[in-house]
């Protein structure tokens, strides 16, 4: 997560020709940063209370900031549980793509790193938790944007397993759906085990095995 600088709250306003500013910085600004305190503020409770746990007193102390500000971002407890999601999210895709662009040699030398990329993620408990945990069974509103960031994941997936494949991105759309869908299920699914298991197999065991799972998944994919 991005640091997020102090900020004083009472300080004078001043006006500029474009937007009111507190001691020379945008109200706009300052609301964008209240809400990353919130987001960061909410992670750190979700992983150590969880959700259901947090309350806006817990969430007020841990910020620094009152609720007022809270409801400024937010209109409910489930709307920062979905923004912190998808901040860890976000970072994590950004974070996959710039190893995978970034990754020589062939495309299992490619998958490979797009896997250790993940189960590194999945060792940090902020990711694995919130990501894979506490945003299941909150609500149908939760679950959908768990499923959609879930097919995103299939569908980068399948973008870089179609060449060890020699699979034409275009080449029966339905198939490329449902094969991406079930290795997002297998990476994800394993990464949970991983997690429970208290990280038993090293880093390089569990990227061993799911890889396995690809190269199975390109190799029959040829035929």
């Amino acid at each position: 997560m991005r640091n997020i600088p102090p900020m004083n709250d009472t300080a004078s306003p001043q006006t500029t020709s474009s937007e009111r500013t507190y001691s020379g910085v945008a109200i706009s600004e300052r609301a964008a940063v209240r809400r990353q305190r919130f987001i960061q503020a909410g992670i750190t409770l979700f992983v150590s209370n969880g959700y259901q746990a947090t309350t806006m007193r817990k969430l007020t102390a841990e910020s620094g900031l009152t609720n007022r500000y809270f409801y400024e971002s937010f209109q409910s407890m489930e709307d920062l549980l979905i923004a912190c999601y998808e901040s860890l999210m976000s970072d994590f895709r950004d974070q996959l793509k710039t190893v995978l662009d970034s990754a020589s040699g062939e495309p299992e030398q490619r998958i490979r790193a797009g896997l250790t990329c993940f189960f590194q993620a999945m060792s940090k408990p902020e990711f694995a938790r919130i990501t894979h945990s506490e945003v299941l069974g909150v609500s149908p509103r939760v679950e959908a944007v768990y499923s959609r960031y879930t097919a995103d994941f299939a569908e980068l997936l399948m973008g870089y397993l179609s060449p060890a494949a020699d699979v034409p991105s275009s080449e029966n759309s339905t198939q490329r759906e449902y094969v991406g869908a079930a290795l997002a299920g297998a990476v994800i699914n394993a990464g949970i085990v991983w997690v429970r298991s208290r990280y038993a197999a090293s880093l390089e065991e569990i990227v061993d095995a799911t890889l396995t799972v690809f190269l199975g998944t390109a190799n029959q994919l040829q035929r």
